[in-house]
């Protein structure tokens, strides 16, 4: 058998970059939920859907790109 190359890895990096946990995918979920049912049952469920699914984006992409920003280069 043939040993590994111990410098095969040397340009790797340290440490992976994970997110931290948001909430804002969940209440997207609802939102849509919302709207789902929204299409059925009632307008109003509807337009609530609607501003909870466009606000859980909105925020979850402020949250995204302030954590993309405090990355280091």
């Amino acid at each position: 058998m043939t040993e590994p190359e111990p410098a095969s890895h040397a340009e790797s990096h340290d440490a992976f970059h994970l997110p931290p946990p948001s909430i804002w995918p969940a209440v997207l979920a609802l939102g849509i939920a919302l709207l789902l049912t929204g299409l059925i049952l009632n307008p109003v469920v509807l337009i609530a859907g609607v501003v909870i699914a466009v606000g859980a984006t909105a925020l979850w992409v402020r949250d995204a790109r302030r954590e993309f920003a405090s990355l280091p280069d």
